[in-house]
């Protein structure tokens, strides 16, 4: 098993295009000022197969959907159970996590 932490920058709304599991993907973070959420669109290849997920600590966000990429979390690295609001992902507060599952 190996864990790769994405990095988030401090903007409310970024594009990662990347490798996961060797497989090109696009990752879209929006952070919604209205629900006070962040969101996230994943492509896979150019294709959209997921868009607008919201962004749930602890949550395998791309369970459900078997993309063969393994596990992607996000996770309170604080442990102080707050919400992710609008600094607490660029911050470090919490971290986006993606387990290969190899």
């Amino acid at each position: 098993m190996a864990l790769y932490e994405i990095t988030v920058i401090d903007a409310p709304w970024q594009r990662l295009e990347t490798y996961l599991s060797d497989t090109q993907v696009a990752l879209e973070l929006f952070y919604n000022t209205f629900l006070n959420r962040w969101s996230l669109t994943f492509e896979v290849a150019g294709t959209v197969v997921l868009r607008g997920r919201r962004m749930v600590p602890g949550t395998d966000l791309l369970a459900g959907y078997d993309l063969g990429l393994g596990r992607l979390f996000l996770v309170n690295w604080a442990q102080d159970g707050s919400e992710p609001g609008r600094d607490e992902l660029p911050s470090g507060q919490y971290r986006l996590i993606h387990d290969d599952g190899l």
